[in-house]
């Protein structure tokens, strides 16, 4: 293999630069940035049942330079315990969200303190810059099920406002698992 001659090199570090820099698409996630409350709904026996609440809170910042936005969060789940019983179990949360310029799309990684699976889900925003919409993978143990298709999406209500919902695919498009509502800390 031939050594690429200085004008290949320079549209290499071109590309490479172009695929680095922070943009517009980037800035789309300033309003996720600040101090937040959480209201988190799940609904254990699916859509049109009755949903446990919780309540948190979630700070998020710009992390590495502008590249990524860091959402550190706390609070509880209500899960069932050995017995079927709701119980409040402590949870707390970490996830990082971004623009991939390579792949033209945003991508975010999540771990919680409920699990060991790193979650991963690639997407994009409509046109209005309001509604982040991203896919992937979700386990579920309780269940035995590995690799469950889900449907992220978070909707920008207000400037203050956000909401992030999980759908399970493999039950139904619409079939809402959890909604996370973010109200800004004043």
């Amino acid at each position: 293999m031939q050594p690429p001659s200085p004008e290949e090199m320079q549209a290499m570090m071109k590309a490479w630069k172009d695929t680095m820099t922070p943009g517009e698409h980037h800035k789309k996630l300033n309003h996720f940035v600040g101090s937040w409350t959480t209201t988190t709904k799940i609904w254990w026996g699916g859509p049109g049942t009755p949903a446990t609440q919780t309540k948190g809170s979630a700070e998020v910042n710009w992390v590495l330079d502008g590249r990524y936005i860091m959402r550190q969060s706390t609070g509880e789940f209500m899960m069932p315990d050995e017995t079927g019983a709701m119980k409040p179990v402590p949870v707390s949360h970490l996830g990082l969200t971004g623009y991939d310029n390579y792949r033209k799309m945003y991508v975010a990684y999540w771990a919680d303190s409920m699990g060991t699976a790193l979650l991963t889900m690639k997407g994009g925003v409509d046109p209005s810059g309001t509604v982040f919409t991203s896919y992937g993978e979700m386990d579920e143990p309780m269940l035995g099920v590995v690799g469950r298709m889900v449907k992220y999406v978070t909707r920008i209500i207000d400037d203050d406002t956000h909401v992030f919902e999980i759908f399970d695919l493999h039950a139904a498009d619409d079939y809402k698992v959890i909604e996370i509502t973010y109200e800004r800390k004043k």
